[in-house]
């Protein structure tokens, strides 16, 4: 038994305002919830854009572009740039480098109906599996037109097909080709952030590990990770925090212990410790750039989150963490929630300190 004091459980106390919305969610949820069915279960998941209060329907511009990996194949990365009108003089604006999560737009009509007063939004759930650059969609409209920012999605090779290392392999290659063409895209390569949420936030911090190892994070002054998934539940290191999570959020709406547990298996299926593919297990954490990190009450992932944040404050990164408790994993669903404006708040706030914006 680990010896660790709890702190956290408090945090998995359902929010008076989610509650109302817990068993509807639960119930309607099952319904799209097909793991037997990998291709049902990405159409269940497909985003598309939908408002969210404050989050920018223009201001930008937005391209595509194939882009080569290592293995010969291309991936699709989306291009997200201020438009003339809000841009700033200068054409070299800060890079937002992003790997996306999984989503799913809520409500879905045929199954939602009962909740479709009070949410309709893109919601983050874990990747790796299903999600593309729309599951970050409003994340990246706001941050480029709040912060000013080139923002560029990598749209990565999925598991089951293609399991780990591929989606990080594509995230890396579309990263380097991104600085590559840094000039190209009008970005400014001494000025970069990498943020993901979920399964994406797991390859933002693994990328950004990737890139310390090879001596690669000049310009890069800050990781942005969302609700992230950050080691493999096999492997939590119990004896050096406080790892409870995916116990106590076992059943939780959304995406539970049991659900997280699937994606893993689909995205490391050969489950072994890799700091790549659970950046909580890395070795050292010193010299990372500073992190925002935040977290849900009601989400598994909670605890792996917090401990990577005590991780980099160990090793003296700036850390940045937000807890919203008592709300699950993917929570901005409810986009009349107070949390929900925090959560989007929080990221322009952190993005304007690292780029040293007033």
């Amino acid at each position: 038994m680990s010896a660790i004091p709890y702190q956290y459980s408090s945090l998995g106390d359902v929010h008076p305002d989610f509650a109302p919305l817990v068993a509807g969610l639960n119930e309607n949820f099952e319904r799209i919830w097909t793991p037997e069915d990998v291709p049902q279960l990405r159409w269940n998941f497909q985003s598309s854009r939908a408002p969210i209060p404050g989050v920018p329907v223009d201001g930008f511009d937005i391209s595509h572009r194939m882009v080569p990996v290592l293995d010969g194949s291309e991936v699709e990365i989306r291009i997200y740039r201020p438009t003339p009108a809000g841009a700033r003089a200068t054409s070299n604006l800060p890079l937002l480098f992003v790997a996306h999560g999984g989503g799913v737009k809520c409500p879905f009509p045929l199954y939602f109906e009962r909740l479709a007063d009070c949410m309709y939004s893109i919601s983050f759930f874990a990747g790796w599996v299903v999600g593309d650059h729309e599951s970050e969609g409003a994340m990246s409209r706001l941050l480029c037109v709040r912060n000013q920012v080139v923002v560029v999605s990598v749209n990565f090779r999925r598991a089951p097909e293609h399991p780990f290392p591929t989606p990080l392999n594509d995230t890396y290659d579309a990263y380097k080709w991104t600085i590559s063409h840094a000039a190209e895209l009008g970005v400014d390569s001494r000025t970069i952030v990498l943020g993901g949420t979920s399964a994406g936030a797991n390859l933002v911090a693994a990328l950004t590990l990737r890139l310390k190892q090879e001596g690669g994070l000049n310009g890069v002054v800050g990781q942005l990770l969302n609700i992230p998934a950050l080691c493999h539940p096999r492997f939590l290191p119990h004896k050096r925090h406080e790892l409870r999570s995916y116990e106590q959020n076992a059943q939780s709406p959304t995406i539970n212990g049991e659900r997280m547990r699937w994606f893993w298996d689909q995205y490391l299926p050969n489950a072994n410790p890799n700091a790549l593919a659970s950046p909580l297990l890395a070795s050292q954490f010193d010299g990372l750039p500073p992190a925002l990190i935040q977290v849900a009450g009601l989400d598994p992932l909670r605890d792996e989150g917090l401990a990577y944040a005590k991780e980099l404050t160990l090793a003296g990164v700036l850390v940045d963490v937000r807890i919203h408790a008592g709300v699950p994993h993917g929570f901005v669903f409810a986009t009349e929630l107070e949390c929900t404006r925090q959560y989007f708040q929080s990221m322009v706030d952190w993005m304007t300190g690292v780029l040293g914006q007033k």
